[in-house]
């Protein structure tokens, strides 16, 4: 009786691997699918932002701290 439960056990344990193995290839095509969409639009502009702020800053920084004038 006990090996026949351990069977029923692996072979229900076997299922739920196949579902997650499935749904871990399901998940890495979605975020792969997603990272090429972000690097198209999302990334661009955030560096162009981010650019400008440490430009804008480092100007103030410039100006205001060091008594810079341009």
């Amino acid at each position: 009786m006990p090996n026949s439960t351990k069977r029923i056990q692996y072979a229900h344990m076997a299922k739920q691997l196949e579902s997650l193995h499935s749904n871990l290839l399901e998940t890495t095509r979605q975020l792969e699918r997603m990272s090429e969409q972000c690097n198209k639009s999302v990334v661009d502009q955030l560096g162009k932002v981010h650019a400008s702020w440490f430009i804008g800053s480092n100007r103030y920084f410039e100006e205001e701290m060091l008594g810079k004038q341009k």
